[in-house]
């Protein structure tokens, strides 16, 4: 197995000798000023170290009242702060707004929390009525703030470095950190929600006019429908062979039209191919727009626009990654590809997911094995020649086109929210 560091879940207080750039995402860049004192995970002190004066242990602080600890009569109207790893992606941010929608449901309303994230992953969150200003708050946590909230969450891991084979679901895992027992908890809450608003559908719509005066013939998504497909993972242990997305899109496309999302980043992962390889072999597709049979939108859509596009989709195809959740939020369709995470880890408690799911556990006898960071050779059929999990490996095309029709023949489809503006609010 890959080396790896082990990851260290104390939350720190630190103070600066000198002003300091830090680059905290692709977007952010934070400033920190030898005047005040911030709050950060101990794993991201590191690349500090030569400037850091003063650090100490947060939960030693006069200043830290947990949630966990906190009685329950005194929730409602409470000032709220939670604070996540925020390196972990957007599916993981996505999973804490199960339990925020069942503090807002049994507060009734009351409570709103401030929640910090990155700009960037943070606006999956933006125009939530979960929150606190219907938004994230974005950049560094100072210490100093913490008297201003009633109680305080910090989390740090929940299962991601977890590799035991019976390990909880996140949500559970989730609820347990914040002192509240999940069995009390119904299966409505262990799910993520999102909202949109009307303006965002506005968006939405001029792309759907953009798609017909550009397409010959004509093709109106607005009535035909159509599927949304992201192949893309940030992980080697999460990625499809490409020729298989490629043989999948081109059968769906024959049903309906395929808009092909993803973002493209340095060191993406391979498999069959590199992902600028999957690209130019999507270019080259006879069904590629001025069709209107295959949209190549990879690079082209930010996070709000995604989730535009999925929440209007007949079905979303994907790896165990972002668009999964988002469209779980939406309640879209969502055909999901596993191989060394179970499902049930993630989607377990909302069975039209979990039916949908293609989990070929059956061919690696240490599936689940959890690996987070590189294929454990000891365990992989292939050892140390594995370059895709056995389980997705074993994926084939003709899977997913059979799990995309199990969709168009329900009657009726997965129940949506009232509205986009309270889909959040009101769980199906």
């Amino acid at each position: 197995m890959n080396q790896r560091k082990p990851h260290n879940s104390r939350w720190v207080i630190i103070g600066v000798n000198k002003p300091v750039m830090m680059r905290r995402s692709d977007d952010e860049t934070w400033l920190l000023n030898p005047r005040r004192r911030y709050i950060l995970n101990a794993d991201l002190c590191e690349d500090l170290a030569e400037h850091i004066e003063t650090m100490s242990d947060l939960q030693a602080s006069s200043f830290y009242r947990p949630l966990h600890s906190a009685p329950r009569v005194r929730l409602p109207g409470s000032s709220l702060l939670i604070e996540r790893y925020r390196d972990r992606g957007l599916g993981d941010l996505l999973f804490i707004t199960g339990p925020l929608s069942y503090l807002h449901h049994v507060t009734g309303g009351e409570i709103k929390p401030y929640l910090y994230t990155y700009a960037e992953r943070g606006a999956v969150l933006n125009n939530s009525p979960l929150l606190t200003h219907n938004n994230p708050l974005v950049g560094p946590l100072l210490y100093d703030d913490l008297p201003f909230y009633n109680f305080h969450v910090f989390i740090d891991t929940v299962t991601e470095y977890c590799e035991e084979p019976d390990q909880p679901n996140v949500y559970d895992a989730i609820y347990l950190s914040l002192g509240i027992d999940p069995a009390t908890v119904d299966s409505r809450f262990k799910r993520p929600f999102a909202s949109l608003l009307p303006a965002e559908l506005k968006q939405l719509d001029d792309f759907f006019y953009w798609v017909f005066t550009n397409s010959n013939p004509h093709v109106d998504l607005r009535k035909t429908g159509y599927y949304v497909v992201a192949p893309f993972s940030n992980s080697n242990l999460r990625t499809a062979n490409y020729s298989m997305w490629l043989e999948a899109i081109d059968l769906l496309a024959a049903k309906r039209p395929v808009l092909v999302v993803g973002v493209l980043r340095d060191r993406m992962p391979s498999s069959d191919m590199t992902p600028g390889e999957f690209v130019n072999a999507l270019e080259s597709s006879p069904n590629l727009v001025p069709s209107g049979r295959v949209i190549n939108l990879i690079g082209k859509t930010m996070i709000r626009n995604l989730m535009q596009l999925i929440y209007k989709a007949n079905c979303v195809g994907s790896m165990d990654s972002a668009a999964l959740f988002i469209a779980e939020a939406f309640r879209t369709p969502c055909v999901s590809v596993w191989g060394s995470h179970d499902p049930g880890v993630r989607i377990g408690y909302d069975k039209e997911y979990m039916d949908l799911a293609i989990w070929e556990q059956r061919v690696c006898a240490h599936c689940p094995c959890f690996a987070w960071q590189g294929f454990p050779a000891s365990k992989c059929p292939k050892g140390a020649q594995q370059a895709t999990c056995a389980c997705i490996e074993y994926v084939n095309a003709k899977e997913i086109v059979k799990r995309f029709e199990m969709v168009e023949s329900q009657t009726p489809r997965l129940v949506k929210a009232a509205s986009p503006q309270n889909a959040a609010e009101t769980p199906a």
